[in-house]
C-alpha cells in the first residue's frame, strides 16, 4: 500500500482497517491495488512513483483525484465498485471526470478505524465510486456503522440505504449555482449539467431556485489548507 509514494513502494500493512474487514465480511472480492496522487493530496492522479492513470473515455485525459485508479478501473468496466475516499473532493472529482456514481458519506458513516478516529476534523470520509446510485447504498449498507472507539457518529439510518433508492422522496426544496465560490471560469459543459440536472428535478416536480451563500472564496482556501 504506498500511497502513491516511492517511500512506501514496499510498504505492506499488518493488518486490515475495519472497512476492509466490512468489504471481506459481506462477500467482496478484493482484487487489486489502484492509483492514487502520493499521499491523496492532489485533485489529479499523476504520482511519479506510478505515473498518471489514464481516463478510459478519453486515454489522453485526466481522471481526477485521488481516488483517479478507483474511477478509472471502474469506468473501464474492470471491477463494479472500487473503494474511494474524500476530504476535498476526491471522491466527487473522479466520479464527475470518469462519469461514474460518487457519494461522500456524512462524517462517521463509515469507520476509519482501528488506525484513525478521525481525520483532518471530520473532512475524511471513506466509500467508493460507482456506476449506479444503487450499487452504493448497498456497498454503504454493508460497511456502514460505528466503531469501537470512533468520537463520533451521525443518527442510524431509519431503514437500508438501499430502499431509498427507489422511494418517494416527496416535494424537495433544491438550490442550485453555476458560479464558483472561487470566482473561476466554469466550463460551458458544466454549466450545461447542472442546468439540465435543476430542470430534471423541477420537471420531476420538485421546488428548485438558482441560489448560492456568499462565501469569501480565497478564505474558504485559505482555511481549507489550514486544516
Amino acid at each position: 500500500m504506498a500511497s502513491g509514494s516511492s517511500f512506501l513502494k514496499e510498504f505492506v500493512p499488518e493488518h486490515d482497517s475495519e472497512l476492509v474487514v466490512r468489504l471481506k465480511r459481506a462477500g467482496l472480492v478484493i482484487v487489486g491495488k489502484t492509483n492514487t496522487p502520493e499521499f491523496g493530496i492532489l485533485p489529479t492522479t499523476e504520482p511519479r512513483a506510478f505515473g498518471p492513470s489514464r481516463n478510459p473515455w478519453a486515454p489522453g485525459r485526466i481522471t481526477g483525484g485521488s481516488s483517479g485508479g478507483s474511477a478509472a478501473a471502474v469506468a473501464a468496466g474492470m471491477v463494479p465498485m472500487a473503494h474511494a475516499n474524500d476530504g476535498g473532493g476526491s471522491i466527487r472529482i473522479p466520479a464527475s471526470c470518469c462519469g461514474l456514481f460518487g457519494l461522500k458519506p456524512t462524517r462517521g458513516r463509515n469507520p476509519l478505524g482501528p488506525d484513525f478516529g478521525d481525520i483532518m476534523n471530520g473532512l475524511v470520509a471513506e466509500h467508493a465510486v460507482t456506476r449506479s446510485v444503487r450499487d452504493s447504498a448497498g456497498l454503504l449498507d454493508a460497511t456502514a456503522g460505528p466503531d469501537i472507539g470512533d468520537p463520533y457518529y451521525p443518527p442510524p439510518p431509519v431503514r437500508p440505504f438501499l430502499q431509498e433508492v427507489a422511494a418517494d422522496p416527496g416535494k424537495l426544496r433544491i438550490a442550485f449555482t453555476t458560479t464558483a465560490a472561487t470566482g473561476v471560469p466554469i466550463h460551458a459543459d458544466c454549466v450545461r449539467a447542472v442546468q439540465a440536472a435543476a430542470e430534471l428535478c423541477s420537471e420531476l416536480g420538485h421546488a428548485v431556485n438558482e441560489a448560492a451563500p456568499t462565501v469569501d472564496g480565497e478564505l474558504l482556501v485559505k482555511s481549507f489548507t489550514v486544516v
